[in-house]
This record gives C-alpha cells, structure tokens and sequence, in this order.
C-alpha cells in the first residue's frame, strides 16, 4: 500500500510540475462564427489595432497590433459587416468609415485545479484517469471599437468584455493543444462589432 501511494506522490508531483502559467492572449481571430447580423452599404478601413492591455511590452504590443490589423481586415471583410473593405493608403470617402479597434485586457492564466492534488492522491490517480479536473484556464479579454468617419468624427462606438473560467481535464482537448484564449479573442471581436455596426445602422 505505501509503495502504490508512494508512486501515486510521484505520478502527481510530476504532472504538478508545470504549476501556474500567466501569458498574453494574441490570438488569432479566425474565421467568423456568424455572418454580421447587420450589414453596412458603406466602405469601411481597419486602422491599426492599439494595444493598450496593461503589463504588455513595447515590441509585444507592435507584433500583436500588426497581427490583429491584418487579421481583423481579413475578419471584417469576411463577416459582411459592410459592402468592401479597403486598406490604407486608399483614401477614404465621403460616406466611407474607419474601424479603431483598441484591446485593453488581454489576460490568460493556467493553473492547477485546487482539488486536483488532494483528488489524484486519494484516489490513487484515478481522479485523472476518469478526467477529473487537473488545470483551470482563465481569460479575461477586453476591448473597444469606436467607428468614425473620414474626418474623425464618432458615428458608433462598442466596448465589451469576455471572461470565462473553465476547468480542464486528461482528455479535454485543451489539455494536449490550448487554445490560449483564441476562442475567447473571437468572440470579444464579433461582440465589439455587432454592437458597434448596428449602432451605426441607426445614424
């Protein structure tokens, strides 16, 4: 018996070794999950994306600005929400818009489900084995659109926030490949502009 509990301890410690693990959310968008709900006869631009999410380098920020630029162009032209989408440095019309994305929170967390050790042990393992939870990933992902038009004016603005707490176990798909709040990214990005373009509908 001591030496079944002792291999359990061992087992245990080693797939406790990795403990807590805090990380920045980039990513990516991917594809819409909707078509927009509310589609715009006007042309629209995506200025690049401000990253103004705390405890984020300067090099961090510019990698992440120029990945969600170019991704949300991609996002937005895909989604329907307006007739075309055009890149800088198209000029922009006299009913034409300009999309300024800025992402204020871009936290994610793993860490070790508080019942997984005590679980695991008493149960000699078979906590893991029948996909208790070993890992909670947490995300907390924020951001704002402001829709102006060609002279900077302010047609529509969105803010939105998306948190979510979810335990993950042995054979949960996040467990051998994590999504890193990729997930979490996309529907912040369709919430900010379902919001933002059916206000801008009622102008």
């Amino acid at each position: 018996m001591f030496k079944t509990l002792l291999k359990a301890s061992a087992l245990i410690a080693t797939l406790s070794m990795t403990g807590c693990v805090s990380y920045t959310v980039t990513g990516p968008v991917g594809a819409p999950q909707h078509p927009a709900p509310v589609s715009s006869p006007r042309i629209a631009q995506i200025a690049d994306v401000a990253v103004t999410a705390p405890d984020v380098n300067d090099a961090t920020r510019t990698a992440i600005s120029r990945s969600l630029t170019a991704q949300l162009n991609q996002y937005v032209q895909t989604g329907g929400y307006f007739k075309q989408v055009t890149e800088y440095p198209t000029r922009l019309g006299e009913n034409d818009v300009l999309l300024k994305f800025n992402m204020t929170s871009l936290k994610g967390h793993r860490a070790p489900h508080p019942g997984y050790f005590p679980g695991a042990l008493l149960t000699l393992t078979v906590w893991i084995w029948v996909n208790g939870p070993i890992y909670v990933d947490s995300f907390d992902v924020a951001g704002n659109l402001v829709i102006v038009d060609r002279d900077g004016k302010e047609l529509a603005a969105a803010k939105e926030e998306v948190k979510l707490e979810r335990n993950v176990g042995l054979y949960g798909r996040e467990y051998w490949a994590p999504t890193m709040g990729a997930q979490q990214m996309n529907q912040l990005v369709a919430q900010l502009l379902d919001t933002a373009t059916a206000r801008l509908a009622k102008q």
